[in-house]
């Protein structure tokens, strides 16, 4: 059996199905189709062997197993037997208790249940089962059966998942039953008021007649009782109740089907004496009756039922995931503003956004205040009407009382100490509610989230608890960020306190460094220089220290000190690692640190030596290749005693390279291609510099910036980069 996902994506995968189960369950007409599109989804989700939807049958008091339409594969979606609900089953007990049952083994099921029904489950070889009931406005509709070929049953999530799926076919299912009843009334009686009423309140059905250019031709009861309309609905009245936003397209579905006779099914918002809920429509035609597939359509009926909580609830986990996904992929304090605001909008249905994160010592200061409005995005920061003590005042009241949820007529009342004047803006600019959310973390109070909405907001405890949750994420990560650029900005101090100045002037060598880090990342440890040791000699250093932030550039700081002082003292390669080796033994530091050290002269002689560090590239008359250094440990490993050290001599006009990791290996490019790529480049750079003659103080700054140019282009550079190119000029000086 394949391994189960990660709780992130399974739960991103649940809510995706869920949705495309609620779009086919919409257009299910009949139980058949209901079942379906049911069991397709829980097959998908959670691996079942088999699975299959029982409905109470009252009359009987049997679960009786429903048949789906066709599907591939119909062999997991078995029609299962009819249970008796007083039987000693998992779906008898699962019905009358209205309760999941979940058997997590064989043995479990024969210790709890018996019975010739349990002998047959057992019989077909399946090792663990899951009974849920489902249950519509607390009516019991039937049972979703799952049978698996592992133990263990379902785990919380996938319950989770089921029970969801369970409610969702519980309303499909009843509202095919009354369909298939509306249907039979349908052909049985002639059409009256009465029966309109009757099927309305039945489950908020309507029969009615429309004609293609014309529009509705008979009343429409259940409608009326869902928005309580006074006025009329025919012809057309009945597109003032309809969101302006959802008419054009329920205008153009339906004068389609009108027009050809087909069934048709789609999800609205409509207006209410509540606000604005959201509905999901269908109709089926209904046709002379004998009279064929092209006899003209007599009447129509269609159903409409209110599915508010259910977009609601599915729209606040997609918020909540976006802005987790947005909040993953920003480095820097402006682009969480923005990524929190943006996500505000979209996902919480404001039309107005505004967030303010305090300073550190808030004092007198005055807070800025970043806005984001619907359509319209980033916009020019407000006048704050609080100073910094007293937004400082606002966000721990907020914090007590769990935010504050203002209406147009708490405003207009001037009950509010929340800055009368500016409210009093934002009802001329329309806006009829809001909601002031404290952003707060753990170890301090950051700011305040203020959403604007153009419409009354529900009151209900689900939605407060969505945006307290929203404003929860939103402060943790801007603490973070606020904690982290505090910490760059020390770490930035100490790497420019601690970073080698300028390579020395040697006048039979040309020398040229690069360095970059990533964007919106913390300072690093890489460091390269040239060591003038005297006339005729130089010790050409790159190391690197792995991790980020003040520790790695305190410790770059350490180790580069080490390196001259022991250059200083004896400058061969196997010393200088010894040495370095016994400093980290002494310091007891874990730190890990790679290190490229070489000593070159005049001459063109080389001798060099790595600590676990990349091997230098270099390209003369013969080509471009990599110098066969011996690899070694890192500084401070032990059991390298350093005697391996390469000992070549390098011709004049050889082009000489160290770097450090950052520029061959990224998240998108491996170890083996980088490597690849850079002697690629280096080849073709050294020769045109060659063949260009482009003077002496020119060649190792072109091949320098060629190597960050050619290797930085179309990867996603997430680690510093050090670059340190040399050349032997020999007769050129």
């Amino acid at each position: 059996m394949e391994p189960r996902s990660a709780p992130a994506s399974r739960g991103a995968l649940h809510v995706h199905l869920l949705q495309r189960t609620a779009t086919e369950l919409a257009a299910a007409l009949d139980v058949a189709g209901a079942v379906s599109a049911v069991l397709r989804s829980a097959h998908a989700v959670l691996g079942t062997s088999s699975c299959g939807v029982s409905v109470h049958d009252p009359d009987s008091d049997l679960l009786l197993p429903q048949l789906p339409d066709a599907v591939d594969g119909a062999d997991p979606y078995g029609p299962g037997h009819p249970v008796p609900l007083d039987s000693s089953t998992p779906s008898a007990e699962a019905a009358r208790t209205a309760r999941p049952v979940l058997i997590r083994s064989v043995e479990e099921l024969r210790t709890r249940f018996d019975g010739g029904l349990n002998d047959l489950v057992v019989a077909t070889g399946e090792l663990s089962w899951a009974m849920v009931p489902m249950l519509a406005r607390g009516r019991l509709v039937g049972v979703l059966r799952f049978g698996f070929d592992r133990p263990g049953s379902l785990d919380e999530l996938e319950l989770e998942f089921a029970t969801a799926l369970a409610g969702q076919c519980a309303l499909a299912v009843e509202r095919a039953e009354l369909l298939d009843t509306a249907r039979d009334a349908v052909q049985a009686a002639a059409r009256s008021e009465q029966r309109y009423r009757t099927l309305a309140e039945a489950g908020s059905l309507d029969v009615f007649t429309a004609e293609p250019g014309v529009g509705l031709t008979s009343d429409l009861p259940g409608w009326r009782a869902l928005t309580r309309r006074d006025g009329p609905v025919m012809p057309v009245g009945w597109r003032d109740d309809v969101h302006p936003d959802d008419l054009p397209a329920v205008i153009e579905t339906w004068n389609r089907a009108a027009v050809e006779g087909t069934r048709l099914a789609y999800t609205l918002r409509l207006r209410t004496p509540d606000g604005w809920r959201w509905i999901s429509t269908s109709a089926v035609p209904v046709r002379a009756e004998g009279a064929g597939s092209d006899a003209p359509v007599q009447e129509w009926i269609g159903s409409a039922v209110d599915v508010t909580e259910r977009v609601r609830g599915e729209r606040r986990t997609r918020t909540l995931q976006a802005l987790t996904s947005a909040l993953a992929s920003v480095h820097t304090h402006d682009d969480v503003v923005a990524a929190v605001l943006a996500a505000a909008v979209d996902g919480a249905d404001a039309v107005r956004a505004a967030l303010t994160v305090l300073p550190e010592d808030p004092g007198g200061h005055e807070v800025p205040l970043h806005t984001w409005q619907r359509d319209a995005g980033r916009q020019p920061l407000d006048a704050m009407p609080w100073s910094g003590a007293q937004h400082l005042e606002v966000v721990a009241a907020l914090e007590v009382s769990g935010g504050a949820f203002l209406t147009e007529q708490y405003v207009a009342d001037d009950r509010s100490h929340w800055a009368p004047e500016a409210f009093a803006d934002a009802v001329a600019r329309g806006e009829v509610a809001w909601a002031l959310l404290p952003l707060c973390s753990r170890p301090r109070q950051v700011g305040v989230l203020l959403l604007s909405f153009d419409e009354p907001q529900p009151e209900d405890a689900a939605e407060r608890e969505f945006l307290a949750a929203f404003a929860r994420q939103a402060a943790t990560a801007l603490e973070r960020q606020l904690l982290s650029d505090a910490e760059r900005s020390t770490a930035s101090i100490l790497q420019e306190a601690l970073q080698p100045g300028p390579l020395p002037a040697v006048d039979w060598l040309q020398a040229h460094r690069r360095t970059a880090t990533s964007v919106g990342s913390e300072v690093g440890g890489d460091w390269a220089e040239i060591i003038a040791l005297d006339d005729d000699l130089v010790a050409v250093v790159l190391g690197d220290v792995m991790g980020r932030g003040a520790r790695a550039a305190t410790a770059m700081g350490e180790v580069r000190t080490q390196v001259r002082t022991l250059a200083l003292i004896d400058p061969r390669p196997s010393a200088v690692l010894r040495g370095l080796d016994q400093c980290f033994a002494v310091s007891g530091t874990d730190d890990l640190v790679t290190l490229f050290y070489g000593l070159l002269s005049a001459d063109g002689h080389l001798r060099a030596a790595s600590a676990g560090h990349l091997p230098p590239l270099v390209a003369d008359a013969a080509g471009s290749r990599y110098l066969d250094v011996p690899p070694g440990v890192p500084l401070g490993v032990a059991g390298d005693e350093r005697a391996d050290v390469l000992d070549v001599h390098l011709q004049d006009g050889t082009v000489f390279c160290v770097f450090s990791d950052g520029l061959v290996e990224t998240r998108t490019r491996g170890l083996t291609e980088g490597l690849d790529a850079a002697l690629a480049v280096l080849g073709d750079a050294a020769g045109r510099c060659e063949a260009g003659r482009p003077g002496a103080q020119d060649t190792a700054a072109a091949v320098a910036d060629e190597l960050m140019t050619e290797l930085g282009r179309g990867v996603e550079v997430d680690d510093d980069v050090t670059v340190l190119v040399l050349r032997l000029l020999g007769a050129e000086r």
